[in-house]
Formats: C-alpha cells, sequence, structure tokens
C-alpha cells in the first residue's frame, strides 16, 4: 500500500465532517428532484462517450467532416465556452456512422430526446423461468416537437452484439414530457453479464424508417440483493467515498437513476465489495469527498484514480457541471487517463468547481491536503476555464504547480491571471502563443474531441517541465 492511500485513511474522518456539518437536512422532493439532476448530467456524458466511440471507429474524412459540422452547429452569439447540445450530437453521429448527412425527420429527433432508466438498474441473473420484472421510465431529456402517436420497442443488447425483443406498445404523443412514463419489461435470461437496452421508435402504419434510441446499461448480477446488502454492511462508514458508491448502488438497484458515468451496476457492487480498510482504492475511480453542494440539493463530488505505484505528483480535472463527475474516467476518454496515470505516476482527481472564486480556491486546496507534498497541477475544461480563472481572484489563491486550459477561447486568456505558474494552452490559435510562462497547442476548440489528445500533450509538456527544472 502507497503513502498516499495512509494519507487518505487519515484524513477520512475529518473529509466526512467537513462534506456534512454545515449541510441542511432537505426535503424528500428536493433530494428526489436532486437525483434526477445528476441522472441527467450522468445522461449528457453517456451521449458524449457514444459519440467518441462512434467518431473514433469512422474513417479519417468523416472525422473531419464531423468535427466541421459540430463547429458549424454552434449557434450566432453563442458562450464562449458552448458546448454541443446532444441534439447536434445525434445529428453529427448518424453522418459518422453511414457517411450520409441525414435529414431531421421527426421520429429521429424523437429518439434523440428519449432517455430510458431501469428500475432496478441491475437485475439478478437467471438462466431458467421468467426474469426479473422491470420498471423502465421513458423521459423527454431535451426539447422535442412530436405531434403524432408512435410505437416503442425495447430490445435488450447482448455483448456478443445479439438482440431480444422486450417490450413493444403504441404511445400517444402527449406523454412524451419530462415525467415520461413506464412500461414493464423482462430481464433476459442467462449467466450474470452486461446487457444494455435500447429503443427503437416507429410508425409502422406509414414507410417511415424507424429510429434507435441511445442504449443503456443493465448488469444481470448473480445474487444482486444480497451482495449489496452484505456490501453495506462492511465497517466502512468513516470514509465518505464508501458511503457515496453505496449511496450510488442503492440509488441505482432501486430507482434506476445514475448518477456515475464510469460505474455501472456489476462495477459499483465490486467497487463496495473489494474497498480497503486503508482508504479509497487504487486502480479504479472512486469518489473521495463530497465537494459542494448547490442549495437544490444536486451534491458534486471530488472523485479519484489512484495509480498501483506509488504516485509522484497529482492533476486535477475540472470538468462542466453539464456533466457527470466522473466524465474523464469513462468510456474512451477514460481510458487514456487511467494509461496517462499508471504510466507518469500521477493522482487523478475529477471534479466540478464552485462558481464563486473562495468556494472553488478553497476546493483546490482541499486536494492539497489529500496528497501531502506532491505537486498538484490543475487542467480546466469547457466552461470550467472560467471557473478556475476566477479562483485565482480568491485571497488565498490555489497553490499549483501549474495550469492547463482547454477550450475555443484559452489563447486568449490573461496570462498573468495565473501569477508565475507555467500554463499549456490547448484550444484554436494555440500554436501562436508567444510566453515566457506559456506552451500553445493548436486545437479545434470542441472540447469533446480535443479532449482525447489531452492526456497526451499533458505528459509531454510535463516532460518539458521536468526537464527545465519546474515543478
Amino acid at each position: 500500500m502507497h503513502s498516499l492511500a495512509l494519507a487518505l485513511l487519515a484524513l477520512a474522518p475529518l473529509a466526512s465532517q467537513e462534506g456534512t456539518e454545515a449541510l441542511e437536512p432537505l426535503s424528500p422532493a428536493v433530494l428526489d428532484a436532486a437525483a434526477w439532476k445528476e441522472h441527467d448530467a450522468c445522461v449528457r456524458s453517456e451521449r458524449q462517450q457514444r459519440f467518441v466511440a462512434h467518431y473514433l471507429r469512422a474513417r479519417p474524412e468523416r472525422r473531419e467532416r464531423a468535427a466541421a459540422a459540430l463547429a458549424a452547429a454552434r449557434p450566432v452569439g453563442a458562450s464562449p465556452n458552448w458546448a454541443p447540445s446532444l441534439e447536434a450530437l445525434r445529428r453529427v453521429e448518424t453522418e459518422l456512422s453511414s457517411g450520409v448527412v441525414p435529414e431531421r425527420a421527426e421520429l429521429d429527433q424523437l429518439a434523440s430526446a428519449l432517455d430510458l432508466s431501469v428500475a432496478p438498474g441491475a437485475f439478478h441473473a437467471r438462466t431458467e423461468g421468467l426474469g426479473d420484472p422491470l420498471v423502465v421510465r421513458v423521459r423527454r431529456v431535451h426539447p422535442v416537437d412530436v405531434r403524432e402517436d408512435f410505437w416503442l420497442e425495447l430490445r435488450w443488447l447482448a455483448s456478443d452484439g445479439s438482440e431480444l425483443p422486450a417490450r413493444r406498445e403504441p404511445i400517444g404523443f402527449r406523454a412524451v414530457n419530462e415525467q415520461g412514463f413506464d412500461m414493464y419489461v423482462r430481464g433476459p435470461l442467462g449467466p450474470a453479464a452486461p446487457w444494455r437496452l435500447f429503443g427503437v421508435v416507429t410508425r409502422p402504419d406509414r414507410a417511415e424508417e424507424g429510429f434507435a434510441l441511445a442504449e443503456v446499461r443493465v448488469d444481470s448480477v448473480q445474487d444482486v440483493r444480497a451482495r449489496l446488502e452484505a456490501a453495506l454492511a462492511r465497517p466502512r462508514s468513516s470514509q465518505p467515498g464508501f458511503g457515496r458508491v453505496a449511496s450510488l448502488a442503492r440509488r441505482l438497484v432501486s430507482t434506476g437513476r445514475r448518477a456515475s458515468a464510469a460505474l455501472a451496476g456489476e462495477q459499483l457492487l465490486r467497487t463496495l465489495e473489494s474497498w480497503p480498510e486503508a482508504g479509497a482504492p487504487t486502480g479504479v475511480p472512486v469518489p473521495l469527498e463530497l465537494g459542494w453542494r448547490e442549495a437544490n440539493g444536486v451534491e458534486h463530488w471530488i472523485w479519484t484514480y489512484g495509480p498501483a505505484g506509488e504516485p509522484t505528483r497529482a492533476l486535477a480535472i475540472c470538468s462542466p457541471e453539464s456533466e457527470a463527475e466522473d466524465h474523464v474516467f469513462a468510456g474512451p476518454l477514460g481510458e487514456l487517463w487511467r494509461d496517462y496515470a499508471e504510466r507518469t505516476g500521477t493522482q487523478l482527481f475529477a471534479l466540478h468547481l464552485p462558481a464563486q472564486p473562495k468556494e472553488a480556491a478553497e476546493v483546490l486546496a482541499r486536494l492539497g491536503e489529500w496528497i501531502e507534498d506532491r505537486p498538484l497541477f490543475a487542467l480546466a475544461r469547457g466552461e470550467a476555464t472560467a471557473r478556475l480563472e476566477r479562483a485565482f481572484l480568491a485571497a488565498d489563491a490555489p497553490k499549483l504547480a501549474g495550469v492547463v486550459l482547454c477550450g475555443p477561447l484559452v489563447a486568449r486568456s490573461d496570462p498573468e491571471r495565473y501569477g508565475s505558474l507555467p500554463q499549456l494552452l490547448v484550444g484554436p490559435q494555440g500554436a501562436s502563443v508567444v510566453h515566457a510562462l506559456r506552451r500553445g497547442v493548436e486545437a479545434g476548440g470542441i472540447v469533446i474531441l480535443d479532449d482525447l489528445t489531452l492526456p497526451a500533450h499533458v505528459d509531454a509538456w510535463q516532460v518539458e517541465l521536468t526537464r527545465d527544472g519546474s515543478k
């Protein structure tokens, strides 16, 4: 066990106290609404991961067209840190897959707008008889104009690509709203395995093409409820990260609402079952402590990924609030960052920064307590660049070893804002940056694509800093 794990254990009771002592209890209605908001952030992360997976599989010429199409989707007068909408991602994703620019058919727009949440979000694995009964909530996650009834067919997708029908029903168009409607299915039979559920919207009385909803992961797990109860009985209550994973697992199993982009049902259970007494586990992304909580009850946790070996430095990756906190640990992007952490011996943190300078600076200062005397770098993505910059307006500015900014306007940012800290800028006109403290890298300005280059750019930049004697 490396010394950082011991530091995490020593600080765990203090972190738990700091994260809860000032928080007032909230009503069940407020907590329920907050859980849906956290679920919606997870949906956005899932959709972005899905888009990136299509992007990475596409031919180079299609990738170029996709990047241009996303840039063209930016509205006139949009925020400097604008990010593509779910609708724009869906439209360009279709082009990536087929090579054809799709017409925006009403059913395609409808499929883009619908999300599936399955309760329980992990079901008992059965090989005979009837599968577990499941309730599928179908709800709208972005506005869509649908004026006619349609059919929705739900299908199970196995790991080998085979499909099983689950249910098919006619749906009245007025049911498409934020509250949603329920459909009832049974879990597929078979050994424990990850499954995915998706839907197809059609109008069979017309010669219209059907359009698929984004799939959601629903794991088939052996003895899921017994394992969860046993895991929750483990004596880890002093560790807030364990408590958060337990909360996410209970929420997923009982309501189907998701709040982690990186950990599904089986992974949540295994994390609880293997959580060591000595603090947060290594080799898996886990929540560490509560960063801050909004007045509406939405919680923003600090997540971490520890390499197998003793870490020599740390990197705090600050992401937009519209994404799940652990977004950078999930999907293809997560694979890149975990590889970076293991190769370079870096403790990774993933978090949202509060909007107020003082609170943002305090969250970053708390990271410094977790890592002892190791150098801490901060990386801000998209709209989080503005929040990191504001953190340096606080009376007690963050004590960092350097900052990385990724976004469409980072080349225009004020280098003096960060004092004498070395800075890496990744964005449009990055290659034209000339400053003693700054290194610039040219990028397209679409953060979900530029993300894929960040681990390599950060690694090369830190190698330069080490060579030059700066830490």
